[in-house]
């Protein structure tokens, strides 16, 4: 996994949550958090949160979303 491999997955999903992004590339939180600061830090992600609108028996409350920024 590297940010490059990051990038390009946010580049063509255009966002994506953190469970998304660990099912993914079928590795610990701890690593896409560290590879989303990395990005954050050169102003490349911007973070969304919004509210979860499926219509399911879960309450997923808040869901932070992952966006590349050019």
């Amino acid at each position: 996994m590297t940010p490059s491999a990051l990038r390009s997955y946010l580049r063509e999903r255009g966002q994506a949550s953190l469970p998304d992004l660990t099912a993914h590339f079928g590795v610990g939180v701890g690593l896409i958090e560290d590879l989303l600061a990395y990005w954050q830090r050169k102003g490349k992600i911007l973070q969304n949160t919004a509210v979860c609108g499926k219509a399911c028996v879960q309450n997923c409350g808040q869901v932070v979303f992952y966006r590349w920024q050019e």
